[in-house]
């Protein structure tokens, strides 16, 4: 899915959005001249979008799919196929709390939830601020609250099912502007936890209005048709089926159509968006043209050519876990979607070129895919087969696979045979796109890597304390009341 340029308007002097981000809440000087204008809330609103775009596109993405099997690692530059540095404590299950890999995650996630609740409490006091724009931004800054605090419940916390009435340690939740040294949350439990995240989407979508609160294309903002798309995602995860289903159903009925086969590779390899995005951000541009990215997720994904030759590959490549599961035909395997490169290798007996194949997903300066239509008909479907409602789950289902392959074969199924089949279209059709990881946890299978595990631990059974990452030791220094996840 390709990047879509925000028009010139949009690339406003980010210098004052970082300063914004950057302040602490007691600066109150600061934060005056900040809301003192329309034009400087605009420029903090898209201040904490770019933040929130760098957050999601960074090693986070890949996080899921690599950690879980989806993932291979391609050969580095002297040829040695081995795990990534900055991969391979959390690859080996052995991620710390003192300077982990993604400490710094944590630590900006909060940062951009800080500045979420500085424009909350502040907009009012923005003069001249029409009534429909004050509300519209209300509206995509809880759903963008929401979702930080979403993704940080699916790296920090045990999943829903993990306890009796999901009452073990969720995260803490951020519903106003924190003073360090001053304030010091406890984490709520994870239904707590998800109770306040459907809470400030469900307020989002009764502010919604039709006019985006920025310029550029709209599935780069939160709007009503992605945050009804990430509430069925929060709906599955809580093992609410029936609310699962109806807003799953509200995308469905929005006129929002799947991406024709006949288009499917086309449009993923092309600059605009796939058509069935719901929500993609857009990478960087620092350049007047549109042309200078900063930085994408083909970081990790991306390859490239140069005179007919390879010229550049980065190394998170298509384990055969993963491809062995897409049957001859089915455009997203290696009749569509997969490439295959020849890349040196060291071997035993020297140098040799090997195979890595690589998704086209991310080809060139693409942006992270937060949600897309056919995540909201699998979520739609499994919630049917939660419910034995067998047959509107195997037309959800089967709307995917002859998508992928119009001669796949009309399945019949039910039970628990019928849920597997959906897990495994999951596993196929969102590859690479940072759900992997989370659908084993929450089904409480294990995580089994073959292809491409060159480490001691290639199987971690569930439960496991190392499904999930450490809190910060920083943060347990400085927060009296924050507690330390199992195992750490």
């Amino acid at each position: 899915m390709k990047r879509f340029f925000y028009i010139s308007a949009l690339i406003m002097v980010f210098t004052s959005c970082e300063d914004f981000l950057n302040r602490e809440p007691v600066e109150q000087v600061s934060i005056s001249q900040q809301f003192s204008s329309v034009e400087g809330l605009l420029q903090a609103v898209s201040g904490v979008y770019a933040e929130y775009e760098a957050l999601y596109s960074g090693l986070s993405f890949v996080y899921a799919d690599a950690v879980a099997g989806n993932v291979k690692f391609a050969p580095n530059q002297q040829g040695i196929a081995d795990v990534p540095d900055q991969f391979q404590p959390v690859y080996a299950f052995q991620e710390q709390s003192d300077e982990g890999t993604f400490s710094s995650y944590y630590e900006n996630a909060y940062s951009i939830i800080n500045a979420l609740n500085l424009i909350l409490e502040n907009m009012a006091n923005v003069p001249e601020l029409d009534a429909s724009l004050e509300q519209q931004i209300r509206a995509e800054i809880l759903a963008m609250r929401a979702s930080v605090h979403f993704e940080l419940s699916r790296l920090f916390a045990q999943t829903y099912p993990f306890s009796a009435n999901a009452e073990h340690p969720g995260i803490v939740y951020n519903t106003r502007t924190l003073v360090a040294g001053e304030d010091f949350p406890a984490r709520e439990s994870v239904a707590e936890t998800y109770d306040l995240i459907e809470a400030d989407f469900l307020e989002a979508l009764s502010l919604f209005t039709d006019n985006p609160a920025l310029p550029g294309p709209e599935t780069s903002y939160f709007n009503v048709n992605n945050v009804r798309g990430l509430l069925s995602r929060l709906y599955l995860y809580k093992g609410d089926w029936e609310n699962c289903i109806a807003v799953a159903t509200d995308v469905l009925n929005a006129g929002i159509a799947l991406t024709p086969r006949e288009l499917f590779v086309e449009q993923w390899t092309a600059l605009q968006p796939i058509s069935e995005t719901l929500f993609e951000f857009t990478p960087p541009v620092t350049g007047d043209d549109g042309t200078n990215i900063s930085s994408s997720v083909s970081e990790f994904y991306g390859y490239a050519f140069l005179n007919g030759e390879l010229a550049d590959f980065q190394r998170y490549t298509a384990s055969n876990d993963l491809v062995s599961l897409y049957e001859d035909g089915d455009i997203r395997g290696e009749d569509g979607m997969l490439v295959t490169l020849n890349i040196p290798t060291q071997t035993g007996t020297g140098v040799e070129d090997r195979p890595y194949i690589y998704t086209q997903k991310y080809v060139d300066d693409d942006g992270a895919i937060m949600i897309r239509l056919s995540e909201v008909i699998l979520n739609k479907a499994e919630a049917h087969a939660r419910l034995n409602q067998d047959q509107q789950a195997l037309t959800d289902l089967q709307s995917i696979r002859e998508r992928a392959d119009p001669n796949a074969e009309l399945l019949n199924l039910s039970g628990q045979a019928l849920i597997d089949e959906i897990l495994l279209e999951r596993r196929r059709e969102l590859a690479f796109e940072g759900h992997l990881l989370f659908d084993l946890a929450r089904n409480e299978q294990s995580i089994v890597r073959n292809d491409g595990c060159n480490i001691s631990i290639c199987q971690l059974d569930y439960p496991n304390d190392r499904f999930i990452l450490p809190i910060p030791q920083s943060s347990i220094l400085i927060n009296e009341n924050m507690v330390q996840n199992e195992g750490y």
